[in-house]
């Protein structure tokens, strides 16, 4: 029998119901029973405890009455737990006696580090520089052995429980999913990690499942990286929407056998598209839906910290394939979660609430010096000479854009607003005040500064002010009898109009329409109607002339259309041969190299072939 010096260690060691258990339900005979009772002896804990004097004197217990119990202990132990104290099955305590019963002490540590039972689990690459690899690798291997030698029950139950969950969730699980009495949740109830029991199912039983990302496959390691490896290949952006079927029996026909459910995670968690169900060919694999905005803000959440828009456009591509610099720098600046800590430095605004809030100061002194000043400023080398920071100079750029007493410039620099327009505005509204009618826009562009050549071409492009009555020639809309009030009219008129019909109509076919009431006339050409709502009305218009609601999404619906005629022919072709494949877009044959031109999954290296 053990010494009482060691009863802490065993205590620990043996679970709860085999330590309280009664003596007299184990295999003894009941004068044997009698006479260890006789002896204070009622349960498993009593005899581990027994003081030194039971071993000598006048009423030192009978040598065969020893032999007897260890031979009734050792009965108990080898035929397990649950047949003594069915409610204990699911204590953790005795889950971990169980657990660690066969193993010695350098291996209880190394699986408790592998697993995360005592504490955060240990990394394998952390691991093999204590170890080396060679070494690890057998002595992770002697566990699994020792385990499936010794504690062949709880294996069993292990195994038994984890393939009706992947039965039950096609072969994927969450621990979110796992039921409550199985020794995943168990495991993660007890450790304060909910992914403890998916990593000690993973280690234990190698060859039927895999752990990646906190989520258990029901496939070993090597199949799951094949399937990696091999799933981008089959799924490529251009070729979506595919049936989920169709890509399982391409899998299955290079050797991949994958359950249904797992590799639906996988093309959401590592391909991120999305999965949808069609009537006819059941769960369809297609694009993320997702605008990039959102894209973003989930990429900046799982990476944690500001990151530079370089690595954020690799991570991008990376993650979601196709990513433009400039597309998502506009998505960036443009939205309101976002917020520029640095020059080309990125973060979630939520993050600096305390800083935005501790500059509020330093902002309202930059403002003054702004309004005092006059004219254009550089804001941070203002909020650096008020002692901000290099990142509290751009945190206080981020506060002058919701602030009414400035306005912003770009490139850092900004202007007071005591003026409704800004002086390029005023300077271009002089100068065709001065041609009292159109110009020739290729003309008036080239005779602007050399610095402002860009800002006048994008805001003749834009600027409601303006407006194209012909080609290359640029007028302003106050020269035209357009006022607010007949400005909405026409809005509502023609609005009306296309949602009656298929949603788009050429501007020719509009402008008969106006000119049956008193907006139109003959000053107003189909050329002069097509920009006026394009700059004021929520329309898009397409080369040459077509106008559509923006709600319909046209331009974006015939570049799908036009994708997709380019990918069953596999080859490059011209508008012609995909006019002849899709023959709905014939009416659309004059804006679709536009488009495709626009499209970034396309290519044409003359303009006229084009490919994806």
């Amino acid at each position: 029998m053990t010494a009482a010096t060691h009863v802490p260690a065993a205590e620990r060691l043996l679970p709860r119901a085999l330590w309280q258990l009664p003596l007299a339900r184990l295999r003894l005979a009941e004068e044997v029973a009698e006479r260890l009772a006789d002896h204070g002896l009622l349960t498993i804990a009593d005899a581990l405890q027994l003081p030194e004097t039971a071993f000598v004197g006048d009423e030192a217990l009978a040598a065969t009455d020893l032999d007897h119990l260890r031979t009734a202990i050792a009965q108990a132990l080898a035929d397990g737990l649950r047949q003594f104290e069915g409610a204990h099955v699911n204590d953790w305590p005795t889950l971990r006696a169980q657990l660690f019963g066969p193993l010695d002490d350098e291996s209880r540590e190394l699986l408790a580090a592998a697993v995360g039972l005592d504490g955060p689990a240990r990394s394998r690459q952390a691991m093999q520089q204590l170890l080396g690899q060679q070494e690890l690798d057998e002595a992770l291997q002697a566990i699994r052995s020792t385990l499936m030698q010794h504690a062949a029950p709880l294996l069993q139950r292990m195994q038994a429980e984890v393939e009706a969950e992947f039965e039950a969730f096609d072969g994927v699980l969450y621990h979110s999913h796992a039921k409550a009495d199985t020794l995943v949740t168990v495991l993660g109830n007890a450790c304060g990690d909910p992914e403890t029991g998916l990593r000690l199912v993973a280690f234990c039983l190698p060859h039927l499942c895999h752990l990646h990302r906190g989520v258990l496959h029901a496939m070993p390691s090597r199949r799951f990286r094949e399937l990696l490896r091999v799933l981008p290949q089959l799924v490529p952006q251009h070729r979506l929407p595919l049936a989920i079927a169709d890509i399982a029996d391409q899998l299955r026909a290079r050797g991949i056998e994958v359950p249904t459910g797992s590799l639906m995670h996988v093309l959401r968690s590592e391909l991120r598209v999305a999965i949808e169900l069609d009537g006819t060919r059941g769960e369809v694999a297609v694009p993320d839906p997702r605008r990039p905005g959102a894209r973003l803000l989930e990429l900046l959440e799982e990476l944690g910290e500001p990151t530079e828009l370089d690595d954020l456009v690799f991570a991008y591509r990376e993650r979601f394939r196709f990513a433009s610099q400039q597309r998502l720098l506009r998505h960036l600046a443009g939205s309101t979660e976002f917020v520029r800590v640095g020059e080309t430095t990125w973060s979630l605004r939520r993050w600096h609430e305390t800083e935005l809030a501790d500059i509020a100061d330093t902002t309202e002194r930059v403002v003054r010096r702004l309004c005092s000043a006059k004219g254009r400023q550089d804001v941070l080398a203002l909020a650096r000479g008020e002692g901000a920071g290099e990142r509290g100079a751009w945190l206080v750029l981020d506060a002058l854009a919701g602030d009414p007493r400035v306005r912003l410039l770009g490139r850092g620099e900004a202007c007071p607003a005591d003026q409704q327009q800004s002086s390029v505005m005023q300077r271009l509204t002089r100068a065709f005040r001065r041609a009292a009618g159109d110009v020739v826009e290729s003309l008036f562009l080239a005779n602007q500064p050399a610095g402002q050549r860009r800002l006048v071409e994008r805001l003749l492009e834009h600027n409601r002010a303006f407006v194209r009555p012909e080609p290359d020639r640029i007028d302003t809309l106050c020269n035209y009898p357009f006022n607010q009030e007949r400005l909405t009219r026409l809005n509502k008129l023609v609005v009306d109009h296309l949602q009656q019909r298929a949603g788009y109509a050429h501007a020719a076919a509009l402008k008969d329409l106006v000119d049956q009431t008193d907006l139109g006339g003959r000053w107003l050409t189909p050329q002069l109607l097509a920009e006026v709502l394009r700059r004021h009305g929520p329309f898009e218009v397409l080369a040459p002339g077509i106008i559509a609601l923006k709600s319909l999404q046209l331009p974006a619906s015939l570049a799908r259309r036009a994708r997709q005629a380019l990918r069953q022919a596999g080859e490059a072709l011209t508008i012609a041969d995909v006019v002849r494949a899709r023959p709905e877009l014939a009416e659309f044959t004059d804006c679709l190299a536009e488009l495709l031109l626009a499209d970034p999954l396309v290519q044409s290296p003359d303009g006229r072939y084009f490919v994806l």
